[in-house]
């Protein structure tokens, strides 16, 4: 495991004795898949000033999600995803925006932030020499009123609730998708990598998790608030270049992350329909080897 550490912090909380935590988290991995989670964060130190402007509010439960999702599929198959953890409250940075909305200027909340985005960089690069190709997951929290899994590809809800032919034939559809590398690497149109059979919203639908989009709804209710991505998977994605795509998952608060067990069935259902993913649309195995009994 690695901890990529800035110097030591006061955290709230913590007494007046001031406690060695990491900022960024990075654990390498060996799979072709990262796991990010940047706005999971509790730390509070108090020499790093509250940002002024823009969203503040915790992903509750998210790093806990992508450090059980990690823990399941090791023992899966053998083998870990690499995972990317933001430690600090998103009061402090948020890592899933540019640098002068995510830092604002302080000099310590601009080094995490480069310490985040310079882990994802160096796992999916690692991932590219391993396997060729793999994907990232940037994996958030939503309260919104409709309580499902919240797909992002950079793609928004008016795309989303065009006609199978007419998203196909959207080039810039195309272009602008997190996933446009995986487009033309699986040989499916963009609307079946969206909510076609062996979409990761047709494989979680069919473990009981509900998902937009998916093959029961392929676009968000009109009016309805949706997440479609954001800074993460533009800079860590295929949209411009590279060979990992990524999805932004937004994991509602009711049915996933607010009780242990809800969290346990969604780390679950996440696992298998990974496993049935990597062979099903990258075209290769999401492990190279089972594990070791």
């Amino acid at each position: 495991m690695h901890r990529l550490l800035l110097p030591l912090i006061l955290a709230i909380g913590t007494g007046n004795s001031p406690a060695e935590q990491p900022f960024i988290e990075y654990q390498p991995g060996t799979l072709p898949l990262v796991l990010a989670a940047p706005h999971g964060g509790t730390l509070k130190p108090v020499d790093l000033p509250n940002r002024n402007f823009g969203r503040v509010a915790q992903d509750t439960n998210t790093a806990e999600i992508v450090l059980a999702l990690a823990a399941t599929l090791e023992a899966k198959t053998g083998q870990r995803p690499h995972v990317i953890l933001c430690r600090l409250h998103r009061t402090k940075v948020d890592c899933n925006r540019e640098i002068k909305e995510a830092a604002q200027g302080d000099p310590a909340a601009e080094a995490a932030w480069h310490e985040f985005h310079d882990a994802c960089a160096t796992a999916c690069e690692a991932v590219t020499q391993l396997r060729g190709c793999g994907l990232f997951l940037d994996v958030h929290g939503h309260r919104h009123e409709e309580p499902r899994v919240e797909l992002g590809y950079l793609l928004t809800a008016n795309q989303l609730a065009m006609s199978n032919t007419a998203l196909d034939q959207e080039t810039t559809a195309i272009e602008q998708s997190s996933i446009r590398e995986l487009v033309a690497r699986s040989g499916r149109n963009l609307s079946a990598l969206m909510y076609g059979p062996n979409s990761l919203g047709s494989l979680l639908e069919a473990r009981s998790i509900l998902c937009v989009p998916s093959p029961t709804k392929p676009a968000p209710t009109p009016g309805a608030d949706y997440f479609s991505g954001a800074y993460d998977i533009q800079a860590h994605g295929s949209r411009d270049g590279g060979t990992v795509s990524a999805i932004q998952v937004e994991c509602p608060w009711k049915g996933v992350r607010d009780t242990a067990d809800n969290q346990r069935a969604f780390v679950a259902a996440m696992a298998e329909s990974l496993l049935q993913y990597f062979p099903a649309v990258f075209k290769m195995p999401l492990a190279t080897q089972k594990r070791q009994k």
